[in-house]
């Protein structure tokens, strides 16, 4: 017995002492020639015995080549399943992560992390003035984001046509949005501040009044005015504290997104890192997801408690607050709480798995 290689792919074959002639291999299918030709008719036919047994241990020489395929789609099989077991949670927080991100993306650009509305209807006097129907009236909704205030007004009323009267015309709801930056809104007040303050220095400007009765105004109008710089200076601050925040867990969100990036690829097989590497990459990496999404939870609180009373607004003008009124906290701020909430405990289930494999 022989053992050679096939001349097209390399297998091991066994051939008989004897054998001679056109055979085929059982793993390539391709044809080559082996043997000397005998010299006798007798040799020619124990050939062709030999070329039947060759045959036969040819069939017998493919169950390695289905054993081999069997191994592969085993293999397969495996690397699937284990596909599939890694992406029932880890798959799942690098969407969790990649939603994380979009969302701290958006409050950075947010404008309603705080938002407040009111409206009131015409009294009947207004109405006839203006000659506008019952329940008709006018709106106002503020949204503060992170360095501007967006005031949007809504109100009833008429548009006239020549020679119209005051019943004509067709009502229409007329919008003005305006924004206010707190930056700018601070240099204005604060230049108002210190005219007053050089007006009240000047006692002939007490015109018709007593000297009391000028400082007593002076003092009200400079108290006001720096009650609205208080005002307008604790939304900076709240923006300013929130945009802080943000930016740094927006950083910690891209380096824990890169990171489960790289271990569902070397899961996967197309990057390779080493066992102690991957074990310490892997809790550093739930690590820092809680911590990134404790820093922003941490984050809203602050802004929270930073944030000015929004009815002093109403004080400052001197007015009563409007019977159909809400504000509170916008829906970013919510769905920003609520989302970092359930990273934390994303992140904590992650901890404990990797605890108990390790």
């Amino acid at each position: 017995m022989v053992v050679i290689e096939c001349p097209h792919c390399d297998e091991e074959l066994e051939m008989d002492d004897d054998a001679y002639g056109l055979f085929e291999c059982p793993y390539c299918g391709n044809d080559y020639e082996w043997g000397e030709k005998p010299k006798s008719t007798r040799k020619k036919t124990t050939g062709s015995l030999n070329l039947s047994k060759l045959k036969k241990k040819s069939r017998t020489k493919s169950k390695p080549q289905t054993k081999i395929i069997d191994k592969r789609k085993q293999y397969s099989s495996q690397k699937n399943v284990d596909l599939l077991e890694y992406g029932g949670f880890q798959v799942s927080t690098l969407f969790a992560t990649f939603a994380m991100l979009m969302l701290i993306f958006t409050g950075l650009n947010s404008g309603e992390w705080y938002t407040a509305d009111w409206s009131e209807e015409y009294d009947y006097e207004e109405r006839e003035w203006r000659g506008l129907s019952q329940g008709t009236g006018y709106g106002t909704t503020m949204s503060f984001g992170t360095s501007e205030i967006i005031i949007e007004e809504v109100r009833d009323t008429k548009v006239y046509t020549t020679g119209d009267s005051i019943t004509d015309g067709e009502e229409y709801e007329e919008v003005r949005i305006r924004g206010m930056d707190y930056s700018n809104m601070l240099v204005l007040i604060d230049a108002e501040i210190s005219s007053q303050e050089d007006y009240c220095k000047d006692s002939d400007n007490a015109w018709g009044q007593t000297e009391e009765e000028f400082e007593e105004e002076c003092d009200e109008s400079l108290e006001q005015l720096n009650d609205q710089y208080d005002w307008y200076n604790s939304w900076d601050n709240a923006g300013t504290v929130i945009k802080i925040f943000m930016i740094i867990s927006l950083i910690f969100c891209l380096l824990i997104f890169s990171i489960k990036t790289i271990l569902l690829l070397q899961h996967v097989g197309v990057v390779d890192i080493e066992n102690e590497l991957l074990t310490k990459v892997t809790m550093y990496e739930n690590m820092l997801s809680a911590i990134m999404a404790g820093i922003v939870v941490f984050g809203l609180i602050l802004y929270w408690f930073t944030i000015p009373d929004f009815n002093h607004l109403f004080r400052l003008s001197g007015g009563e607050e409007p019977d159909d009124y809400s504000y509170g906290l916008g829906m970013i701020w919510w769905l920003t709480m609520i989302t970092s909430l359930s990273y934390i405990a994303i992140s904590v289930v992650g901890i404990r798995n990797q605890r108990l494999s390790s």
